[in-house]
């Protein structure tokens, strides 16, 4: 085997390239085999554990709401409790198990979203009849609940833990990466920069062509090392690689049965489709042919069915909240009097002029503070041309100003613009004009097509920290895929990415 390794240059993706689910713009640790063994030696039984707790939580509610509402059978709750967690956990857990959902692989967090979902649909209907066989009783009253809120409370945690163990090295399929030369380092400097994709690359094969051969490394580069593992005439499923990708554009072995020999599970051929739709997409073969079938124009139904569940969680979100909004007021007028609350005009759908709410986080003399510091800063002029934002932004609040943003609880007064129509529950992020002005007229016309959201993928992986060429690649993947699907992936990890304030500012 050849000693010669390959060197990956810095942590950090191409800008605007993949799509973003998980972690983003992030430089995840590659520790050494025994420190990685410590940090992530039960990934699977750390997700089994998430379920089992969460799947206890979701049926002691959904018990005591029944109970709440039928008091009838209040004297029996302890009995009754007992009788669901022995039959309905285990039951729930055992088709999460058979499906897939404890098990590490090659599904990025959306993909695994989708097989929860599956197995959540199937311990409904599997727990639905074994409560119906006499009929309508109040067990069967429990299941939607039960069956709603582990799905909440499991992605939750499955988020939390894969997020974890992503960013200690830990998570992921071993993967080999076909060829050794530019084309398969790039591809691995974006594996390991997507740690929730599923794929943690543990080196190279040289499978002997020009654009696959391995290449010496630039002087001084500080990246992370990843080994030529050996040639594919050497291969024989060495160490212990489970995936080989065959990066985009890389041309493929003349003799189809080289990557069979190669003996792994799965290989995985890239292809770059650019800002084509690729959620969804169905398989279709021809001979020696494959077709890739994408999804045509959103229904119009589907932007009614988007109204109706914006206004059905809007509405009972935005009562619940009222009471922290009124604390988070008073606490802003304690630090700087003045309004707590505050109307920015922003872009909306068709390009037409919205007023959306938020709670102040800013000084009331903001602008002038921001048009102080980028007239004396050059760093900071820069960094704000790039990203429109300031790591260390002299406008904001002391405290108060750091902690609403890093939370983003100033946007919860936003929920009134769902209401009102402005914006939608989930969407692109509404931008100031002069922000929209800094991309190229063909993204502001999608970009119009849609109406703005209270949370998006931004929010969900490089929120503050990604650039205009990363939020012009996630809203122009989100507006591509759109589906009730996807939206409701993006509600349920707006919370785990808020609380691990994941590229928050």
């Amino acid at each position: 085997m050849s000693n010669v390794e390959a060197r990956l240059g810095p942590v950090a993706p191409p800008s605007g390239q993949g799509p973003p689910f998980g972690l983003r713009d992030r430089v995840v640790r590659t520790p050494p085999a025994e420190e990685r063994s410590r940090s992530g030696r039960f990934p699977t039984l750390r997700l089994l554990l998430g379920d089992i707790v969460s799947g206890t939580i979701a049926i002691t509610i959904a018990v005591a709401t029944v109970v709440a509402i039928w008091p009838d059978v209040r004297s029996g709750f302890a009995d009754w409790l007992w009788s669901e967690m022995s039959v309905m956990l285990p039951l729930l857990i055992g088709i999460s198990a058979i499906l897939g959902v404890y098990r590490p692989s090659t599904k990025n967090l959306m993909e695994r979203f989708r097989n929860r979902a599956v197995a959540t649909l199937l311990f409904m209907l599997a727990a639905a009849v074994m409560c119906a066989r006499d009929g309508f009783s109040v067990e069967l009253a429990a299941v939607p609940l039960i069956g709603a809120l582990a799905l909440v409370l499991g992605s939750w945690a499955e988020h939390l833990i894969i997020v974890r163990f992503a960013q200690s090295g830990a998570w992921g399929t071993r993967t080999a990466i076909l060829g050794a030369g530019a084309r398969g380092r790039k591809f691995a400097q974006l594996l390991l920069a997507q740690p929730a994709w599923g794929l943690r690359p543990v080196g190279f094969i040289d499978d002997g062509t020009v654009d696959g051969a391995a290449e010496t490394a630039p002087e001084g580069d500080p990246g992370p090392a990843l080994p030529l593992l050996g040639t594919m005439a050497e291969w024989a499923g060495g160490a212990d690689v489970e995936v080989v990708v065959v990066p985009d554009g890389h041309v493929l072995p003349h003799d189809p049965d080289a990557l069979y020999r190669l003996g792994v599970r799965k290989i995985l051929v890239v292809s770059q489709l650019g800002e084509l739709a690729s959620v969804g997409l169905q398989v279709r073969h021809f001979d020696r042919y494959v077709a890739l079938e994408l999804g045509g124009r959103a229904h119009p139904r589907g932007r009614i069915q988007k109204r109706a569940i914006d206004l059905a969680v809007a509405l009972p979100l935005a009562a619940l909240t009222s009471p922290m909004v009124a604390c988070l007021a008073l606490m802003i007028k304690m630090v700087d009097p003045g309004p707590a609350l505050y109307r920015q005009q922003r872009v909306g759908r068709d390009g037409k002029p919205i007023h959306v709410l938020k709670l102040r986080t800013m000084y009331r003399d903001a602008e002038q503070r921001l048009e102080q510091v980028l007239a004396t800063d050059e760093t900071l002029r820069e960094q704000w041309q790039r990203y429109f934002k300031l790591t260390k932004d002299p406008r904001i609040l002391p405290h108060v100003g750091d902690f609403l943003r890093r939370t983003s609880l100033d946007e919860l007064p936003q929920l009134w613009n769902v209401i009102r129509g402005d914006m939608s529950l989930v969407g692109p992020r509404p931008f100031p004009a002069y922000h929209i002005d800094a991309f190229d007229r063909e993204f502001q016309a999608l970009r119009a097509t849609v109406t703005p959201g209270l949370t998006g993928l931004w929010q969900i992986s490089a929120r503050s920290s990604g650039d205009l060429g990363v939020q012009r690649a996630q809203d122009c993947f989100y507006i591509r895929n759109r589906s009730l699907w996807l939206d409701l992936y993006i509600l349920i990890a707006t919370l785990p990415a808020v609380i691990i304030g994941q590229g928050a500012k």
